[in-house]
């Protein structure tokens, strides 16, 4: 898959992990005013990379509420900066939602 530029590195790294769960996924989705990092539609979830300093928790939890007004039924957001911690992170959402296709 091809990122956008200005893609971070921890953001490279969930797109290395969901790429290895074989679920379809779209980078930069649009929603409303707002640009998810990751939307995943078959599980209609939204994958935020907030890094270890994450973003406004008051911010973001007003985004969430938006997303969620939308129709988004999940929202996950890795916190971890380490492809190992980051491809853990994710499994045990995935896992969490009933939704890990090992």
């Amino acid at each position: 898959m091809t990122f956008p530029r200005d893609y971070t590195a921890q953001e490279m790294k969930v797109a290395e992990v969901l790429d290895s769960t074989g679920l379809r996924y779209e980078t930069q989705a649009p929603f409303g005013k707002y640009t998810v990092d990751f939307y995943i539609a078959e599980i209609d979830t939204v994958v935020e990379a907030d890094g270890v300093m994450g973003h406004l928790r008051k911010k973001d939890r007003e985004r969430d509420a938006d997303l969620k007004q939308m129709g988004i039924e999940n929202i996950i957001h890795i916190r971890s900066t380490t492809k190992t911690n980051i491809k853990e992170e994710v499994w045990q959402a995935l896992n969490s939602l009933g939704k890990n296709q090992s």
